[in-house]
């Protein structure tokens, strides 16, 4: 079940990289209130945070991307793909055994912290969908249609929905 959640969330951050390509460069670079300050950045956002998180859990290591380094919508698409086998085989291991399940983290300032497994995987699949809500209103403010929610639901779902937010 909670590969699944993670996947719907995939799906629609793979809609919203084909949404940019109809976004001039500009545009998507431009910044705007809230979220990480522009759409691009969001999207790093999004992907950086997933891994991090996934990492501390799984390795108690921790290794943050650099933007100036995936500054622009290929490269930026392209690190999303290559995480994504590394961040799926963590959250396939996601048993309800294992929802509980403690690591015990240690910071550079010699502080500790407890990470739980299950608590981890749920606060990634709603932070995704928090800053995908913020990619709507920013498209919505560019005069543009939103990646519709839609789009993530199993083929056969009947439910009609015009946008993310």
């Amino acid at each position: 079940m909670m590969i699944e959640l993670f996947r719907l969330n995939w799906k629609m951050r793979d809609e919203w990289f084909r949404w940019c390509l109809d976004v001039p460069q500009v545009e998507l670079d431009a910044p705007r209130l809230d979220g990480e300050g522009s759409i691009l950045r969001t999207l790093f956002h999004i992907i950086d945070v997933e891994q991090y998180w996934i990492r501390r859990f799984a390795y108690g290591t921790e290794h943050r991307y650099e933007y100036a380094e995936y500054a622009d919508l290929d490269a930026l698409h392209a690190l999303s793909r290559r995480l994504r086998p590394f961040v799926e085989e963590t959250v396939r291991s996601w048993t309800p055994v294992r929802d509980r399940e403690i690591r015990v983290v240690q910071h550079e300032d010699g502080t500790a912290s407890e990470l739980v497994f299950g608590d981890i995987l749920r606060w990634l699949v709603q932070h995704e969908a928090y800053h995908a809500g913020q990619l709507t209103v920013w498209s919505r403010e560019l005069g543009f249609d939103p990646v519709p929610l839609a789009c993530a639901w199993p083929a056969g779902d009947s439910m009609d929905a015009e946008g993310a937010g």
